[in-house]
């Protein structure tokens, strides 16, 4: 049984949302029963939400098949953790997507920016709009790129789509995030999702804004949920070490390629002794040289942790 759309907006306003990433076998083929096991370990250490199909998860390389096989895999073993399904591509992919995620029972919809287009505010209206209506789940949009969603536009999607219940900032821009803050009160929830969010979460829980998504999470949640216990608990020396030691340096490595956003998340669960495969192309790997150094990155964090990093959680919620 899937959440009620209000149940989905409070438990998303605070937290971390993890992103599953897609488990493809060394043929390059779909993984279901690795992937399983992914769900298992990320739903053990209790996120606020899953999110199949995401950015981490390559649903740009999915066909619509696979969609459904990762959320439905996610609905059956999220331990009654919310499921945000990811969809996207052009509209009538998008509608599909989401139309199979509603019948799995995914508790809503991660709505991406449409495939290239560089759309005007009352083209980017249309689109959601229309997903909204193709649905009765909430619908939370994920802003960023070629789809940014202006504060006024998601105002009025707010006033006509009632599942539209979130808005997932890719951006990073204060003045527009405040505005709509101030102007939307708690018809909306506003997540902070750029890319290694953690950079700006202090930044962003200064404004009100009380949650993030996080692909560290994915493959190191025990240090995911010790950074926002430290940011949500205003402990800077803890803030200050884990930015400096662990999470500045990972935001220089993926920034090293194109595409290293995904592939260090692959890259990271192998090393964690949880391997998901490669990515898919036009994406390309880590290059030995930079997985070193990622695994010099997970080392450090276990010295932060006090332990060995491990690919699974311990059960502690990663909430405020």
């Amino acid at each position: 049984m899937t959440l009620a759309r209000e149940a989905v907006k409070r438990q998303i306003s605070e937290g971390v949302l993890a992103f599953p990433a897609t488990s493809f076998a060394s043929d390059g083929s779909f993984d279901g029963k690795a992937f399983a096991g992914h769900i298992d370990d990320l739903a053990a250490a209790r996120p606020v939400a899953l999110v199949p199909a995401g950015g981490a998860g390559e649903l740009f390389s999915l066909s619509l098949e696979e969609h459904a096989a990762a959320v439905r895999i996610a609905v059956e073993g999220a331990r009654k953790i919310p499921v945000i399904a990811g969809v996207g591509q052009g509209i009538v992919l998008a509608t599909a997507m989401a139309r199979t995620a509603e019948r799995l029972g995914a508790d809503a919809i991660l709505l991406f920016p449409p495939y290239l287009v560089i759309a005007e505010q009352e083209g980017l209206f249309a689109y959601i709009a229309e997903i909204c209506r193709a649905v009765g789940i909430g619908v939370i949009v994920y802003s960023r790129n070629n789809g940014i969603v202006a504060p006024d536009t998601a105002l009025r999607l707010a006033e006509g789509c009632p599942n539209f219940i979130a808005l997932k900032d890719g951006v990073g821009d204060f003045e527009a995030l405040v505005s709509l803050r101030q102007r939307a009160g708690d018809r909306l929830a506003i997540v902070n999702g750029v890319p290694t969010a953690e950079i700006l979460a202090p930044q962003c829980f200064a404004i009100g804004i009380r949650s993030y998504t996080s692909a560290v999470f994915s493959f190191l949640p025990e240090l995911a949920i010790r950074y926002y216990e430290a940011v949500r608990d205003g402990d800077r020396p803890t803030i200050d070490r884990l930015l400096g030691r662990f999470y500045v340096p990972l935001v220089a490595l993926r920034n090293r390629k194109r595409g290293y956003a995904v592939a260090l998340v692959k890259a990271g669960l192998k090393l964690v002794g949880r391997p998901a495969g490669g990515v898919r192309a036009p994406l390309v790997d880590l290059s030995p040289g930079d997985e070193a150094e990622l695994a010099a990155l997970i080392a450090s964090a276990g010295d932060l942790l006090g332990k060995a990093p491990t690919g699974h959680g311990g059960g502690s919620r990663a909430v405020g």
